[in-house]
């Protein structure tokens, strides 16, 4: 951990990401407690975190401080907020009892922008962050796929000292990190991507495997895609990260099959597919948040209104475990 400041972390919610991350970072020299709530909590304590590598079933296991309810006494320099867009209300509640936490960085998935947070905690006391990884409990062990890089960036899109200190403590527990100077925007896009993939999955019984074969959800999905971006850059959204206006500009020849072979790769799997079939309440309110995005953009979605139905979380998924295995 050679020059890196060791950093006194909360890490709120414990599922997937928040556990993997708690892990991590305490086995890195770091001192973290992780809030966990009921049968949770109870199942930490016990076993503490137990990791397995979805791509060489490597298992680890970690014991971290843990505790049932909001510290709010205690200072620390940063708590990482893990929890479903859906769940952010309810937990800025909890997290504005604590004045002595240095500043907040949510890791949460949103499209309405920061003014809840902000109100609740402070703007100087936010951070806005995007995970790296993806995965599913199953019982008391996580399995989880890392696949791309932490993105962090401070509300006013500037490089601060606190942005990298908080850099390098995740990149010491070898968790790499890129930084973003629109991290609203960077959200926004990223939910415009989640609906209609989320969507267009749902259409196909929740099976990324059975999603590469359907034509017809694959062109629903790429063009509500292109239409979500429409509708943020006519709301003066920067394209962000850069690096996805290449789906504005590859034809449909090129896009759909390149984005079925990804569909039928592991890290879709466990890294897109798994999230969307457990979260469905999530994504189900993520989608309504958009068509209030959309409806102010006032634009034509004729693909997105076509994959709408399909976000009904009460809808059974014609999904069969097995189409999984691979």
């Amino acid at each position: 951990m050679a020059n890196t400041k060791k950093m006194k972390l909360l890490f709120f919610g414990a599922g997937v990401l928040g556990s993997l991350y708690a892990a991590r970072l305490h086995e890195a020299g770091h001192d973290v407690t992780l809030l966990a709530r009921g049968s949770r909590y109870q199942n930490l304590k016990k076993h503490g975190v137990v990791l397995e590598a979805f791509d060489t079933g490597a298992i680890t296991q970690t014991f971290v401080r843990v505790v049932d309810t909001m510290p709010t006494d205690e200072p620390f320099d940063a708590c990482i907020i893990l929890v479903r867009g859906n769940q952010l209300e309810e937990a800025l509640n909890v997290l504005k009892q604590n004045p002595h936490i240095d500043y907040y960085v949510s890791m949460v998935n949103a499209v309405t922008g920061t003014s809840s947070l902000v109100q609740a905690l402070g703007r100087d006391r936010v951070i806005l962050g995007h995970a790296n990884a993806g995965g599913e409990r199953d019982g008391h062990r996580i399995r989880y796929m890392i696949s791309q890089e932490i993105t962090l960036g401070e509300l006013d899109g500037e490089r601060t000292e606190r942005l990298e200190t908080l850099a390098g403590a995740f990149r010491s527990a070898n968790l790499p990190v890129v930084f973003s100077q629109d991290m609203d925007a960077w959200k926004r896009y990223h939910v415009a991507l989640a609906v209609p993939f989320a969507n267009a999955l749902y259409m196909s019984g929740g099976c990324n495997y059975r999603l590469s074969r359907n034509r017809e959800a694959l062109r629903l999905c790429i063009t509500g895609i292109r239409e979500g971006f429409h509708a943020l850059r006519t709301l003066d959204f920067p394209v962000e990260p850069p690096k996805l206006r290449w789906i504005l500009a590859l034809p449909n020849a090129i896009l759909i099959p390149l984005f079925a072979r990804i569909l039928r790769l592991k890290v879709a799997d466990i890294g897109m597919a798994r999230h969307a079939r457990n979260a469905r309440d999530e994504m189900a309110a993520l989608a309504a948040e958009f068509d209030v995005l959309i409806a102010t953009a006032n634009v034509k979605t004729p693909a997105l209104d076509a994959l709408r139905p399909y976000a009904d979380p009460t809808l059974p998924l014609d999904f069969e475990e097995e189409e999984v295995a691979s």
